[in-house]
């Protein structure tokens, strides 16, 4: 009997939490990169996360009662974020990260979505192949740092925590320097910490938002230029700590600076879309899914 397609569940994020860190620990162990999920219970809960969040999507394939394959649609906002698709380490070979995003391709499409993005392991040559054949584009690279911003090094303008008020004005700053809105996602991420944002001339100059924990991720953000970008990663380590997150290659003078402050380079990634794009017209972080 093939496998059946249905979707994942608060319930399911145990084992399909663990099928997630199994499948990129095998992949990262067989080309000698750090584990993108450090445990199985960030796996999990990542999964419970997107399970139970409204606006995402989810694609499960299940076979004689066992998840074997799973992917993820952020359907939040204008454009589609994918991720993580996760084939069980036993199952792979069959075609079932290719039907689970099918299946992702053909909802967004009938949905209208006029993109889909996501960040893809620059050392997975299989998935590679498949999202290319699927119709998706390189569109940068990004350096995947980990690190800490040094004491010494300081914002040139001032950055400040955001408030529920900086809203519509960082939404319009992701629109000017992107093409699309994100106000949902903004909304979504300040319920788990407060993003970071960076004036000049009185005005908004860029924002950047994070999940928290021992290293926070940054999950995405915007900036009028390179500049203002360093200001609020200074300010996100102040309020954080350890970081990760990925800076677009395109961005050399940010990139140089972080890797002189110590950060050090995990992997190199590919920002792939399918559909319409707009190059950046100031400088930019992605989140892990888009």
């Amino acid at each position: 009997m093939a496998p059946t397609l249905t979707t994942v569940l608060p319930e399911h994020a145990d084992e399909v939490g663990t099928l997630v860190f199994e499948a990129f620990r095998d992949i990262a162990q067989r080309h000698n990169f750090e584990w993108p999920f450090q445990t199985p219970q960030l796996a999990q809960v990542v999964v419970r996360l997107l399970a139970q969040t409204e606006g995402w999507t989810s694609y499960l394939l299940v076979e004689e009662g066992r998840a074997i394959a799973c992917n993820f649609g952020d359907e939040r906002d204008e454009v589609v974020g994918v991720g993580p698709v996760a084939v069980a380490v036993d199952q792979q070979g069959r075609g079932l990260g290719r039907r689970v995003m099918e299946a992702l391709l053909e909802h967004t499409d009938e949905a209208g979505f006029a993109s889909v993005r996501l960040v893809q392991s620059a050392y997975n040559m299989q998935s590679f192949s498949l999202y290319h054949n699927l119709g998706f584009d390189v569109k940068d690279m990004l350096a995947s740092l980990h690190g800490r911003v040094p004491a010494e090094e300081a914002p040139t303008n001032p950055v400040r925590q955001y408030t529920p008020a900086d809203l519509e004005a960082c939404d319009a700053l992701h629109r000017d320097v992107l093409g699309i809105g994100r106000r949902h996602d903004i909304e979504f991420i300040a319920n788990f910490a407060t993003p970071v944002v960076v004036e000049r001339d009185g005005r908004l100059a860029g924002y950047l938002t994070r999940f928290p924990g021992e290293e926070a991720i940054v999950t995405h953000g915007v900036a009028w230029d390179e500049r203002a970008l360093r200001d609020l990663i200074i300010g996100t380590a102040r309020a954080a700590g350890d970081l990760r997150l990925l800076l677009p290659a395109g961005q050399p003078e940010t990139l140089r600076w972080a890797m002189a402050c110590g950060f050090r380079l995990v992997e190199l990634d590919s920002y792939l879309v399918r559909g319409e794009y707009q190059e950046p017209m100031g400088a930019w972080v992605p989140s892990p899914f888009y």
